[in-house]
C-alpha cells in the first residue's frame, strides 16, 4: 500500500513539472532591449550596401557604379570591352568569400598589438554616393561603424582609362581601432585558372605570374613595398629581430620594387595601374590562384597610412609599436586600358614610358652613345693590430695611365667613374668628401685628372655617399645626423654574413635628409664644380628610401625622396650631370644614367618568367649599365642578359691586386686587376656596342620568348636582337643562332 502511495505521489510531481516545462516553452520570447539590438546588428555581417547607382561618362568610357557593393564597371564605348572591380563570383563560393571578394577596399587597423584586416561588409560598412566635381566625378563615402572610421572614395574617368583616389582630409580615424592600410579594389579584373595571360609584378626588373590550373600549393601572395622596405622600421629591415644582435636575422638577396605600377593581361584585354600619389607609402600585392580557397589571380595596391616596429625596452622584451600620427597625403591610382596586340606586358610597359613622358615630363637624355663604362677603386682602409692602413689601389696618375691603354686598344668612347676616392677611401670620412686622398694624389691631382679627362672627350665621375655611412666615420656628428627609430634611439644597421644572414660587426647609419643636404651637400656642391668634373653619382639615393619617425621632428618618406630629388637636380644644375644606381622611379627625369640596373628578379616561387619590363619602359629615354662585367657569376648569360635588355656593359677595375683588399670591407672585388681585364674587356664592348650603338636613342617595341631559352627584343628603327641561352644552337626563322650567342637582324651579325 506504502508503494501505490509512493508512486502515485512520484507520478503526481513528474505530471506536475510537464506541465510546468510547457508553459514555460510555450510562452513568446521577450523582446530584446535596444543595447542588444544594436549589438546584435552591429555582429551582423551584410552581403549588399544599397547605395545608389551613379553614372560618368567621356568620350572613350562609361563608368557605372553598383551601389550594392560600391563596384565599378568600366565600358569602352568604341569596342564594348569592359573592365571590373569585382568578378563573377560562384553560387558555390562560401559566404564569407562571397562578401570578402565583393568589398570595394579592404581596411587594415591596429589596436596597438598588430594589424588586423577586415572589409566593410564585415563590420556592418554603409556606404552612400554621389555625382562631384560637375557630374565628371563619383564621390563614395565609406563608413565603418565597429571601427569608428570612414573615408570617400573618388571614380574619374580620364582618356587612358580611370583614376581613383582617396582625399586624406576625407579620413576620419578611429578611437581605440587606428587606421593602418587602405587596399583598393583587390579583385579589379581578378582572372581564373582557365584564363590565358597573367599578374606583371614590378620585381626588379618585372615578373609574370601566369594563370594556370595545374599549380603548385601557393600559401603567401607576394606584397611588396614600393621602392623597398623603410628601413627605419627594423621589423622591416630584418627577418627576425631579436635584442641579441648576434640572433638578428637579415632577409636573403631580393630584389626592390623600383616602379609604382601592376597590371593584369587576360585574352584581349588588361590594365595597367599606376600609382600617382601616395607611391612612397604603398604595396604592390599580388596573390596567386588557392590562397584563401579562392580560385583567382589578382593583384593591387595597398596604401599604408601607418608603420609599426617591435622595440626593446630595458628588460621588457619585445614590445610592439605603432606611429600615433597617421602620413598624410591624398592617394591615387591610374587604371590604363589595354585591348588587342597591347594586352601585354610590352604594351603596359610602353604604356608607362608614355605616362613619363606625358604626364611626370621625362624627356630623352641627350648623350646616350653607347660607351666604354669604367668604374676605378681608389682606395680602402684596412684595419691593422694598431691603427689601420690606406690601401692604394689605383691611383690618379694610375687612372690616366689605364685611360691610355685603352685608347691604345681602340676605345674612343669612354666613361669613367672614380670611386673610394675621397679621404680615408671608400668609407672614409662620409658625408665629408673633401679633400681627396692624398696618397691617391691629392685634391690637385683628382683635378689634373679631371682636365686630362676632359682633353681626351670622356666624362669624369666621383662617387659620393650622403646616405649611409660607416659607423667610424668620423665626418658626422651623429646625434645631429643621424635618423632614430620609433623607441628615439639612433638607428644601427647591420650588415649580414653572406652565408648565416646574421648581423656582422659592420655597422652603418642613415643620415637625415634634410640635415645631410643643408650641412654637406650645399657646402660641397660648389667644390665639385671647382674641380670641372662632368657629374657626380649619389650612392644609394636611387635605391634607398627612408623616413625618421623618432627624432624630434620626424620626417616620411615622401620628405626624404624631395630632398634626394633636391640633391640630383642641384648637382645637374652646378656640375654637369648626376648618375644613380639601381633606378627608382622617383630619380626619372632627374639623372642622366643609371647604373647597375636591375636585370633579373627575386625568382619568388609563384612568379614564372622575368622580363624587361623596367628597360622597356626606359630605352631610349634614360641611359643604363649592367652590373660590372668582371664580376659577373655566369659570364655567358649575364651578357646576354645586357644585350637582351639593351644594357651597356660596365667594368670595375683596380690598378694593382685585388688580393690586397683582404681583410678589408670590400669583399667582392675579387678580379679586378686592369693588366688582366683590359683585353678581355675591350673585346666585349667592342662586340656589344656594335649591336647596342644602333640601338641606344631607340625605344624597345616588342619583347617575347620565341621558344624556350630564345628571347627577342625589337627597336623602333626596326632593329631586332635575338639571344639563345640554351647550350645547344637553335634555329629562327632561317637562321641558326650557336649556343650562347646572339644576333642582330639589320645590325651586325655576331
Amino acid at each position: 500500500m506504502r508503494l501505490n502511495i509512493r508512486k502515485v505521489i512520484g507520478y503526481s510531481i513528474m505530471i506536475v513539472l510537464l506541465v510546468v516545462f510547457i508553459l514555460i516553452i510555450s510562452q513568446p520570447p521577450e523582446e530584446p532591449s535596444a543595447s542588444e539590438t544594436t549589438v546584435k546588428q552591429e555582429t551582423k555581417e551584410i552581403d549588399q550596401f544599397g547605395a545608389e547607382d551613379l553614372e560618368i561618362e567621356n568620350d572613350r568610357y562609361h563608368l557605372y557604379f553598383d551601389g550594392r557593393y560600391g563596384s565599378v564597371h568600366v565600358t569602352d564605348q568604341q569596342t564594348g570591352v569592359t573592365w571590373d572591380s569585382i568578378p563573377m563570383i560562384d553560387e558555390t563560393v562560401p559566404p564569407n568569400n562571397r562578401r570578402y571578394m565583393s568589398s570595394p577596399v579592404f581596411i587594415s587597423y591596429t589596436e596597438g598589438k598588430g594589424d588586423s584586416q577586415t572589409y566593410p561588409f564585415k563590420e556592418g560598412g554603409t556606404l552612400s554616393a554621389k555625382l562631384v566635381d560637375g557630374g565628371k566625378a563619383i564621390r563614395a563615402d565609406l563608413v565603418l561603424g565597429k571601427l569608428q572610421m570612414s573615408f570617400s572614395i573618388e571614380y574619374r574617368l580620364s582618356e587612358e582609362g580611370l583614376d581613383v583616389s582617396i582625399p586624406f582630409d576625407s579620413i576620419v580615424d578611429g578611437v581605440d581601432k587606428k587606421l593602418v592600410a587602405i587596399e583598393l579594389m583587390p579583385f579589379f579584373e581578378a582572372a581564373s585558372e582557365q584564363d590565358e595571360g597573367a599578374i606583371v609584378i614590378p620585381d626588379g626588373s618585372g615578373a609574370l605570374i601566369k594563370f594556370k590550373e595545374n599549380h603548385r600549393q601557393f600559401f603567401y601572395p607576394y606584397s611588396e613595398f614600393v621602392y623597398g622596405s623603410d628601413q627605419a622600421y627594423q621589423k622591416h629591415a630584418y627577418q627576425k629581430l631579436k635584442k641579441n644582435k648576434s640572433e638578428i636575422l637579415s632577409y636573403g638577396p631580393r630584389e626592390n620594387i623600383a616602379l609604382p605600377i601592376y597590371g593584369l593581361y587576360k585574352t584581349n584585354k588588361a590594365f595597367l595601374a599606376v600609382i600617382n600619389d601616395g607611391d612612397e607609402d604603398a604595396k604592390i600585392n599580388a596573390t596567386p590562384s588557392g590562397i584563401r580557397n579562392i580560385q583567382l589571380y589578382r593583384a593591387s595596391t595597398e596604401f599604408i597610412y601607418r608603420n609599426a616596429d617591435n622595440v626593446f625596452l630595458g628588460n621588457s622584451g619585445e614590445i610592439p609599436m605603432t606611429l600615433s600620427k597617421m602620413i598624410p597625403g591624398d592617394r591615387s591610382v591610374r587604371f590604363m586600358f589595354l585591348q588587342d596586340e597591347q594586352a601585354n606586358y610590352t604594351g603596359m610597359a610602353k604604356a608607362y614610358r608614355n605616362y613619363l613622358v606625358e604626364e611626370v615630363g621625362v624627356e630623352p637624355v641627350q648623350d646616350q652613345d653607347v660607351k666604354y663604362q669604367l668604374r676605378l677603386l681608389g682606395g680602402v682602409l684596412k684595419d691593422e693590430i694598431i691603427g689601420s692602413t690606406f690601401v692604394s689601389m689605383t691611383t690618379f696618375n694610375q687612372a690616366k695611365s689605364i685611360i691610355d691603354q685603352l685608347m691604345d686598344r681602340g676605345i674612343e668612347s669612354l666613361e669613367l667613374t672614380m670611386e673610394g676616392w675621397s679621404d680615408e677611401g671608400e668609407f672614409g670620412d662620409q658625408p665629408d668628401h673633401f679633400p681627396a686622398n692624398r696618397k691617391l694624389g691629392g685634391t690637385n691631382g683628382l683635378q689634373e685628372l679631371s682636365e686630362y679627362a676632359r682633353s681626351k672627350g670622356i666624362d669624369l665621375y666621383v662617387t659620393t655617399n650622403y646616405v649611409k655611412p660607416f659607423n667610424k666615420s668620423d665626418g658626422l656628428r651623429k646625434s645631429r645626423d643621424v635618423i632614430r627609430g620609433l623607441n628615439k634611439e639612433i638607428l644601427k644597421v647591420y650588415k649580414p654574413y653572406v652565408t648565416t644572414k646574421q648581423a656582422s660587426n659592420e655597422m652603418y647609419y642613415y643620415l637625415k635628409p634634410k640635415t645631410v643636404f643643408e650641412n654637406y651637400i650645399t657646402k660641397e656642391v660648389d667644390s665639385f664644380s671647382e674641380l670641372g668634373l662632368s657629374g657626380v653619382q649619389l650612392n644609394y639615393m636611387g635605391n634607398t628610401l627612408y623616413s625618421d619617425p623618432g627624432s624630434k621632428q620626424p620626417t616620411n618618406r615622401i620628405d626624404t625622396l624631395n630632398t634626394w630629388v633636391e640633391s640630383m637636380d642641384l648637382m645637374r644644375q652646378q656640375v654637369g650631370k648626376t648618375s644613380v644606381e639601381y633606378g627608382f622611379a622617383y630619380t626619372f627625369g632627374h639623372v642622366d644614367q643609371i647604373n647597375n640596373i636591375p636585370l633579373g628578379s627575386s625568382q619568388y616561387f609563384f612568379a614564372d618568367e622575368t622580363i624587361p619590363f623596367m628597360q622597356i619602359a626606359l630605352h631610349g629615354l634614360i641611359p643604363y649599365t649592367a652590373t660590372p662585367s668582371n664580376l659577373r657569376d655566369d659570364p655567358r648569360i649575364e651578357l646576354l642578359r645586357a644585350l637582351e635588355y639593351g644594357a651597356q656593359p660596365s667594368f670595375e677595375l683596380t690598378y694593382e691586386d685585388p688580393v690586397l683588399l683582404k681583410r678589408t670591407m670590400i669583399d667582392d672585388l675579387f678580379s679586378s686587376k686592369a693588366a688582366e681585364w683590359l683585353d678581355r674587356s675591350v673585346e666585349e664592348y667592342t662586340r656589344v656596342s656594335e649591336v647596342l650603338s644602333q640601338v641606344s636613342y631607340e625605344a624597345i617595341t616588342h619583347h617575347e620568348m620565341l621558344q624556350t631559352g630564345v628571347y627577342s627584343t625589337n627597336y623602333a628603327n626596326g632593329i631586332q636582337v635575338i639571344v639563345n641561352y640554351n647550350e645547344t644552337a637553335v634555329t629562327v626563322a632561317g637562321q641558326i643562332i650557336r649556343p650562347y650567342d646572339f644576333i642582330a637582324e639589320g645590325g651586325t651579325d655576331s
